[in-house]
Order: structure tokens, then sequence, then C-alpha cells
């Protein structure tokens, strides 16, 4: 194995030279066997060269070997990441004397149009783009040249349909190329490298080369002080959520520049808003997915710069984007994940031999284990594998319709065989896919002709006529536009019928499908296997001012008035603060929200927060265990005993105990979770863990203390639902962590919740899933989702309007509904690690046990202390008032019919009478101007009262009865009922009914005739 640099050629090796380079290790490892053709994984730490490792190698090839323009595919999951590679690859390519260039959804019209004239001979790319690629003649012509793909981020792509899509598409090159095309993966963080090696070619060989990394991490919670505490009342944080973040505004600027990593999207605004105020003179940046590209690039520049001292940001900036030198990464809680701590403090002195500093900011219980265990495994190396969903159906239907445009005609026997190439489709089977086929035939998608010889020549694809009329002159060179054919004659059609027959390839006599009369439209908005969600706009029902939006998955958990489905109103977070919807109106996109007034509620909604993996949990509950042994404590031991080959199996596969002096946790951390522990084990006196479940009966819910993650406990709590939902009906609502299931259903006991655990066989837990999801809100998301893929639904309709029921009815027991059941499970649920459990617990390896409430029983609060504090009643009227006294308004006199316009504030004494003198003037708001114009103007008697009243009371109240009529849904009627309620000069108590008031219409306005 070569260990420098004189394999390449010699261009490469002069520039190498020239800049003083050295191999890095995994530029020493992997240089030979990339010059050889070898499928390649590289896995290396951030910063140690994996880019320079795979496209020096491949320029050294093409140049020795002389290969041709549009000869290296380098693809990356971003395009951020495209214009940061292409910088650094466009040097190394012109040392060369060869070309390098970048394409992907932003590329110009005329970009696009030299490249395909002109390719360059190494193309960085999306692997959206890649799809692209596969079209057209010219492009399809210059990727026969192709002799390598390299696919940067490997692991991001892999554990999403995005990879999937990829991976036929690799097929489908090497399809087109008629060769085997060398394949390079480069991952900085890879669990299961085998694993990993095997998605990308069954002949790929992976290539771990750690480099010198040092790391500095360490989990630390902030003391509170007196300031705090009183701070605290004034800024609505708890005391030790203050603390933390006053130590993060010291630690940024002890750092600066430094990245501020947080978990979601409101955080990174509130906790950058909240530095700021704790010290003015930081310039603080935030950086996330809702933000426009131009201004997330605007701060990745004002970062590289210098000009910024922190960048709050969540995973947008995790992956290997250069934002210049970064001295320290901060984590504001626990990253959730191992892998995701790394690539994020890799970030830190990212270059070779750099360290990755970092501290982790956490002030409750849950947190500070969390981040001490994955803090740990970090430090260790302990990553948890990459997962993906194998054979997910939607990417084959994609890909079905997809290569038939480009390939024009495909035999029907060979398209599972295409399929099966890629590994991670290798077990589909013919009848799955002949199953797809027929309902994108059905969906115009696709036209299937399963037995040529019934069918009728004359409406066989266009490229068949082609073929035909090479060889026969009774043929036009072009199948004719179908109103001509539906004009000829019956012996004209006999004639092209007995010419085209004959013609009929070999390999289409068992029959083909080719492209639909839907399929390109399809093509256009189908390239992509990111899903394609409606966005809704979110409006303050107080201001009327938009607060942002949400996506297709939150809106369709929702009822039509926006409730659980338990029917109480959704609370969730955005722009930093917790809102209440009040109305879901399905003919309206847009949700109308709020605000929440009781400091007390926390948000029911979370989002989809990444993951904690079950052997994370797993490990917090041997934390909490050797800290009450290590104080010796008196807590029980689970028995080592044989429970039957399975459950021993799944026994060895739990995360083993380790010292309390291996996690990196500061003192006051520890000292914090200590005093959890000991207190838990004094009101409970036992310790949940990974083989002790514990069930607390709380004043408003059951609580299930189960240490396995997320999808075991979200698998776990709809199973418990479904089985209460058998008693009466009603499945309640159950909230979800890492470490416990909250559930508040009406028939649920403890008693029948350990029945229901300990008898109910493992094995009818996926069958009872399938039965009872498809009854509930869970599925829709995935199953709209699906049904656009299979073109069920059309792209851009609302979801809401569709009877979303009916089409489960349909395509019960079909792949339709079984894909979208696997992705759900896929994405939020593990049935096999909870049949497991299941088994576990049968077998007495797993222990129930019924407890009085303890102080790990209670679900963390910290994301409160990343809310901005709520509006008091007090504000939410005065941003009432000021939003009323803003309207615009017009006074329209009854005797005359002349109007008067004014801002509601500037009404004084000059509007109460018009010119003709009358005092009889009726108002309403300035975009309903011609409506009471016409009210005004009617000769209905019903009419005319209503606008008596409604003048009479502005010539009575004034400004007063004008901001009555300027609230929402508050008309004469309404606004007479406020006025005779309220007093004058109680502005404040008239607001309150107002915006009751309004609330109220929001709600049922949709009723209304």
């Amino acid at each position: 194995m070569g260990s420098d640099f004189s394999g390449l050629a010699n261009p490469l090796l002069e520039l190498t030279e020239q800049r003083g380079w050295s191999p890095t290790p995994i530029q020493s490892a992997s240089q030979k066997q990339i010059l050889d053709g070898s499928d390649l994984l590289l896995i290396a730490p951030t910063g140690s060269g994996k880019t320079e490792a795979v496209v020096m190698p491949l320029l050294s090839n093409a140049i020795k070997q002389e290969w041709q323009p549009m000869c290296i595919l380098y693809i990356t999951p971003l395009r951020a990441l495209n214009r940061d590679i292409d910088r650094r690859i466009e040097s190394l390519s012109q040392a060369c004397g060869l070309r390098s260039d970048v394409r992907h959804g932003d590329t110009t019209q005329s970009q696009r149009t030299k490249q395909s004239r002109n390719p360059p001979h190494l193309l960085v790319t999306t692997p959206e783009t890649c799809q692209l690629l596969l079209f057209g003649s010219r492009l399809r012509e210059g990727m026969k040249n192709l002799q390598a793909v390299v696919i940067d981020e490997v692991h991001d792509l892999a554990a999403s349909e995005r990879g999937a899509q990829l991976t036929v598409a690799l097929e489908r090159i090497d399809e087109l190329c008629g060769r085997r095309v060398q394949r390079i993966g480069l991952s900085a963080t890879v669990g299961n490298p085998d694993e990993m090696a095997g998605w990308l070619s069954p002949t790929t060989t992976p290539i771990n080369a750690p480099a010198p990394r040092p790391a500095e991490l360490q989990v630390v919670t902030e003391p509170t002080t007196a300031d705090d505490r009183a701070l605290s009342l004034e800024l609505h944080v708890s005391p030790r959520g203050l603390a933390a973040l006053r130590c993060l505004a010291s630690k940024v600027r002890e750092s600066a520049p430094c990245l501020i990593f947080v978990n979601s999207r409101n955080a990174a605004e509130t906790v950058a808003q909240r530095i700021s105020k704790l010290d003015e003179d930081l310039n603080i940046g935030v950086h996330h997915g809702s933000l426009a590209a131009e201004t997330r690039q605007e701060m990745e520049s004002e970062l590289q710069k210098g000009n910024l001292h922190g960048l709050v940001c969540t995973s947008s900036l995790e992956l290997g984007i250069d934002v210049g030198s970064i001295k320290q990464v901060h984590q504001v809680q626990s990253p959730r994940a191992v892998d995701r701590l790394l690539q994020r403090v890799g970030r830190a002195e990212h270059v070779l031999g750099g360290t990755s500093r970092g501290m982790l900011l956490c002030w409750e219980n849950d947190d500070i284990a969390e981040a001490a265990v994955i803090t740990r495994r970090a430090m260790t190396g302990e990553l948890e594998g990459v997962e993906w969903r194998r054979k997910p159906l939607s990417v084959v239907a994609n890909q079905l319709v997809l290569t038939a445009i480009a390939e024009k005609i495909i035999p029907l026997s060979s398209a599972a065989t295409l399929l099966r190439r890629a590994p991670i489709f290798s077990d589909i089977s013919d009848s799955e896919v002949r199953e797809i086929i027929t309902i994108l035939d059905d969906r115009r998608l696709l036209k299937i002709v399963e037995k040529p010889a019934n069918s009728d020549p004359i409406d066989w694809p266009p490229i068949l006529w082609a073929l035909a009329a090479e060889k026969n002159s009774d043929l036009p060179e072009k199948r004719p536009k179908r109103e001509e054919l539906e004009g000829i004659t019956e012996e004209q059609r006999e004639i092209w019928s007995k010419a085209l027959r004959p013609s009929l390839p070999k390999n289409l006599k068992n029959g083909w499908f080719s492209p639909g009369s839907r399929s390109r439209h399809y093509m256009l908005n189908h390239l992509s296997m990111i899903a394609d969600e409606t966005r809704y706009s979110v409006r303050d029902s107080v201001t009327r001012r938009a607060l942002g939006n949400v996506d297709e998955t939150f809106v369709l958990s929702l009822d039509s008035s926006g409730g659980e489905e338990d029917g109480s109103p959704r609370r969730f977070v955005m722009a930093g603060r917790t809102w209440q919807i009040i109305d879901a109106d399905p003919e309206k996109n847009e949700l109308l929200v709020a605000p929440v007034s009781d400091i007390s509620s926390a948000p029911v909604w979370a989002g989809e927060l990444p993951a904690v993996p079950a052997d994370i949990a797993r490990e917090v509950g041997n934390l909490r265990m050797v800290i009450a042994e290590d104080h010796g404590w008196d807590v029980e031991h689970p028995k080592d005993e044989n429970f039957g080959p399975k459950v021993n199996a799944w026994l060895a596969e739990l995360p083993k105990k380790h010292p309390l002096s291996k996690y990196p946790v500061s003192d006051y951390s520890l000292g914090t979770l200590t005093n959890s522990v000991g207190e838990h084990l004094d009101a409970t006196g036992c310790i949940p863990n990974a083989r002790l479940l514990t069930i607390e009966a709380r004043r408003d819910a059951l609580v299930l203390n189960c240490c396995h993650g997320n999808k075991v406990n979200a698998a776990l709590a709809h199973f418990l639902q479904a089985m209460a939902s058998t008693i009466d009906g009603k499945s309640g609502r159950a909230i979800i962590d890492p470490y416990r299931i909250s559930l508040q259903v009406p028939a649920l006991t403890a008693d029948s919740m350990v029945t229901w655990l300990t008898e109910t066989p493992p094995e009818a837990l996926r069958d009872i899933m399938r039965m009872t999801i498809p009854n509930g809100r869970k599925l829709r998301a995935r199953l709209v989702q699906v049904c656009k893929t299979f073109g069920i639904l059309q792209r851009g309709i609302d979801p809401r309007r569709v009877n979303l029921q009916g089409i489960i009815n349909r395509y019960r027991g079909t792949v339709v509904l079984d894909e979208a059941l696997d992705k759900l499970f896929h994405d939020q649920m593990d049935i096999d690690a909870t049949v497991a459990l299941l088994e576990a617990i049968q077998a007495g390896a797993v222990k129930i046990e019924q407890t009085p409430s303890g102080a790990l029983g209670i679900s963390p609060r910290s994301e409160r202390d990343l809310l901005l504090p709520n509006w008091s009643d007090a504000e939410v009227r005065v941003r009432l008032e000021e939003r009323l006294v803003n309207e615009r308004a017009v006074l329209i006199c009854l005797a005359c019919g002349s109007r008067i316009r004014t801002r509601v504030a500037m009404y004084g004494a000059k509007h109460t009478h018009c010119e003709c003198g009358g005092t009889m003037l009726a108002a309403t708001r300035e975009g309903l101007e011609d409506m009471l114009a016409g009210w005004v103007a009617s000769e209905d008697l019903t009419v005319q009262a209503r606008m008596e009243k409604n003048a009479h009371i502005v010539r009575q109240r004034g400004i007063e009865a004008l901001i009555c009529l300027m609230a929402r849904g508050v008309g004469e009627e309404t606004a007479s009922r406020i006025l005779n309620r309220v007093p004058k000069g109680e502005r404040e108590l008239m607001l309150k009914i107002i915006h009751d008031a309004e609330l109220n219409y929001a709600r049922t306005r949709r009723f209304w005739a």
C-alpha cells in the first residue's frame, strides 16, 4: 500500500511537491486501491482530506488512461457542499489540465447548455441532478464515458429515500455504460462500515483510517446564582436555564468565532435572542432550514470573515461545509445521537490533527445523562450504525416511471432484474414489481402491454414504430399523432399492423411497459424523493400577522378544528413562543392561532425531532444504576439466568455498565443527576433501567418508565392505546420521550398495562399495529407522501380535501398501504425491537413494577426554557389594541351617503358628523367599504335596521364603537352587546371581550351561512 503520492500522474505529483503536502492516513491507505479501480468506502474524521484522497487518484487515472470528458461524477447531498467541494476540486483539476464544473438546481440554463455541449471531466452534482443526467441525448452520450462515481457524506444519503433512489440510478448508469463504473463513498461517521459498504455495492471494501484528532468534550451544568434567580422571573426562564444561557454567552466571548448547535429552529431563534440580550456586545447569527438560502449563505460568509462571535444553528451546518476557522463548538442540550455530536464538534479546528472541542450545556436530568452517555461513546468511537429501509417501494414506483421515460420502452421481465442489482432491493420479487407497474398504469404514469400478441400494434409506443420503419417502407418514419390515427381507414390500419408485428424485438415478446400520458408531467415534479409537502401559513388571530409556516405532517395530525385525537386543542411552538390552534379550516391554506398566556402550559406537539437510539436510552438506565451503586445505595440487580436462546442473545446485546470516571461530566452536572437518582430511589425503592420498567399513577396520567428510546416507546405507546380503545373506543393521548411514556387514556389502568405487556403474544404485535394504525391520524402524512409518488394524488393538492379514508379502503392489502405503514414504522417505531422487549418481559428477563411517583418519572422541561415567555393576558390585549387602532376605517352617512376615511387612532370630533350635518354614520373596516355602501343603500328594512344600530353605537360611543367594529367577526349586533356590558372608559375589559369574540368567530366562521 503506497505511503506517498508517487503513484500519481506527474502534474499531480508536482502539485503536491509545490504545496508541500504529505499524505494523510486516509490518503495513504486508499490511494493504490483507488488507482486500481476498486470500489471503496473511505471513513475518516472531518478535516482529514477525504475529498483529496479520492479526487487526486481519479484525476491521475484520467490523465494516464486518457479518460474522456464526463468521466468522474462527484455527488453531494447539499448544494452548499457542491459550492464548497467545487472550490477545492477546481485547483486540482486545473493543475492537471482537466476541467471540473458544478451542476445543480440553481445552475443557469446557459451553463447547462455549455456543459451538455462541452462536458467537464469531473462534474460535481446532487442526487436529483444525477437523475436528470440520464435524460436527453447529449447528456446520456456524455454519461457513457463515466468511469467513477464518488458519493460524499454517504451516511447522510443512505439513511433516506434519496439514497435508495441513487442506488438504482447507479445501476442505470452501469446499464447505460455497458460496464461496471467504479464507486467510492466518503464519510466521517459510520458505525457499521461493512453494512454501509454493502449498501454501496457488493464489492465495496471499507477503509477506516482514524487520523490523530483528539477530542475535548465535556457536559456542563452551570450552578445558579442569586442574580439568575432574580432575572429568571423577568425573562420567564427557569433559574437553571438562565444560568446555562449566561454561561453560554460567556463561553462565546472566550471562544469566538464558534458554532452553537441546538436541536430545533425555534430554539435557534430563541437562544440567539437571549444570548444577545445577556451580552449586547456579542454579534450572534442564526442558521437553520427555514431561512432563505441567501440568508444562510450570508451567515456562513459573515462567520468566515470573522464578523460574528457565534452562529446558532441546527443540523443545517452539520455536514462538511467550510465555515472558516472555528475554535469551539457548543451544543445546547443533548445532541440525541453520537454521530450527530461527532459531525457537529468536527466543525471545530476543521484540519488534520485539529482538536474537536465541544461543550454540551445541559441543565435537566434527562439531558445531562443522555449527553454524558453520548459524549462517552463519541470519545471511544462507539457510533450508531447507519439505518436505512430495505426495499422502499415508493422509490421503485419513482424509478420505474423515470426509467421508462429515459429508455422509452422496457421489457416487463427486466424491471425487477435491474432493481435487484441494487443491494437494498436484492430481495424484491417479480410480483411486487408487477403490482406497482399495474397501479402506475392505472394512474396513466406507465402504459403496460402484458400480451403483445393480443394488443393493437397501432397503439404501440413511438420507439417501436421507429424501429419497424427502419425495416419496412410501408410504415411512416414516426408514429402519427393520435388524432391522425383515429382518421385512418381499416385497410391502412391492417397494413401498418402487419408491418409492425414481425418487427417486434425478441426481448419484448413477453410484454413491456412504456411512459404513460402523465409521465412527463410526473418527471418534472418527482425527480427528488424529498417529500413534496404542502406548506401552511400560520396567522396570529390577535395581530393578524403571519408567524411562519408548518408542514403537511403537522396539519394532517389535526382534526378540522385544530385539535388532537382526544379533542383537546393543539399547542405548539413557533417564533419562540407557545400557540394554540383555534381554527384549521380545510378550505383555507392557513391556520389561525392564539397566543397561550398560561405559563404552566407546555407545547404538546414536539414535531419530529431526531429519535434517541435505544442503546443510548438503555445506557442512561445503566448510568443511573452506576450512580446509585457508587454511593452504596441499595438497588436490586437483575438476575442472570437462562431465559432461552432468543432472550439470552437480546440480553447480550444490551449496553454494558461503565464506571462514572468514563463519563466526561462536570462535578455540578454529576451532582444534579445524583440528586434526581437519590430522590427517585427514596420515593420508589427502585431505579428504572433497561431491565426494569415501572408504572407510576400520577394525577392526570399513567407513566411507564421505559429506558428503550423513542422508537420502541412509540410502538409500546400505540400498542397500549390500541388495547385500551377496545374497552370504550377511546385511545386518548400519549406523550413519548426516550425514557418514559405518559398515557392519558380514559380506560387504561396500571393493572391492564401489566396484563397486556405480559400476556399479549409478541408475534401478534405487528398485526395489531397494521390493523389499528390506519384507523388513526399517524398514518395520514406517510400515506399522502406515498400516494403522491404513486400518482394517486397530484402534487400541490391540499390532502385535507381528499377522502384519505377512502384511499385506505381502496388500497388496503396492496403495496400502497403496505408502503405507507413501512415508512411510518421505519421513521417513528421499531417493531422488531419492541417484539424483542415483549419477549424479554414475558421470559422474566425484564421486570415490570408498579411504584409511587418519583423524580425520574417527570418529563424534562428544558424545552420550555428555550422559549420566549408566553404573552400575559395584559400583553395580548395591548397587541390587540395596537392592531385595532391602526386599522383604517370608513364611515358612511346614512342621510347622504358621503364617506369619511380615517385611521381609528385619529378618530376625533371632526369625524362625528357629515358635511350635510348628519350624525348617523355607519362604520366598518376599509376592506369592507363596498359591502357597507351596499348595505347603506339597501331598501331591505332588516338591513336598514342594522345600519341604524351601527350608526347609533358609533354616535353614542365614538372610538370605542369603532374599535369594536374593526374586530374580525364583530358586527353591529355583537358590538352592541359588548358595549352594553362595558362602561365607558373601561378599555381593558372591552378588549378582553373583543378578543374572546374574535376567537369564537374564528372557531365557528366556516359554519356560518
